[in-house]
């Protein structure tokens, strides 16, 4: 059951590592989610930010 989506850092760029969470926030929508991302994206233009589904 997917309860939502958290935002995620890829320390290794789209390579193939493993993604870390940015926070213990799980947000409602993936449009949230991503809206999040874009914020801090203005901030740090180079991190790389993935929405990944959270199951229940």
């Amino acid at each position: 059951m997917l309860i939502g989506f958290v935002l995620l850092v890829s320390a290794c760029g789209h390579d193939a590592c493993d993604a870390l969470p940015v926070t213990e926030h799980i947000y409602p929508t993936r449009a949230a989610c991503e809206h999040m991302a874009a914020r801090i994206h203005q901030r740090r233009p180079n991190a790389v930010l993935l929405c990944g589904e959270v199951h229940r």
